[in-house]
């Protein structure tokens, strides 16, 4: 497991590098379209967040099966309540960048998901053997 968890840690890394490059080159690429100045922090936060999140779940695959789904349903409903309070208080407390915020958040949130998705498949895989 800790192979797996290690090698996530590095596609996590990596994707939030290449996610930051790819938002600085569209910022200076595309002036006229807004992204929120806040991206750097906003990749930090969800590099953490997710990681946190793949480490619980992987933890929980040691154990039962049953262990594994129920942690895995208790963490996605805390992913969204936490990230909708997140972007909802961000979204009050910067009315005029709420927008570019929002959208960002989501672009990103895709990619995020899309890598613990094939992580935790990875996880899974190797797990059975």
């Amino acid at each position: 497991m800790k192979s797996i968890v290690s090698k996530y840690t590095l596609q996590l890394a990596g994707l939030t590098v290449l996610l930051g490059v790819l938002t600085l080159g569209f910022r200076l690429m595309f002036t006229q379209i807004p992204v929120t100045a806040a991206y750097p922090y906003l990749l930090v936060f969800l590099f953490v967040f997710f990681w946190l999140t793949f480490f619980a779940v992987a933890k929980s695959m040691q154990k039962k099966i049953t262990r594994f789904a129920n942690t895995y349903m208790i963490v996605n409903f805390l992913k969204l309540v936490v990230f909708s309070l997140f972007l909802l208080g961000y979204a009050y407390l910067h009315k005029k960048e709420a927008a570019p915020f929002i959208i960002t958040f989501f672009v990103y949130y895709i990619f995020y998901s899309i890598l613990e998705v094939i992580g935790l498949k990875t996880l899974n895989t190797e797990m059975k053997k």
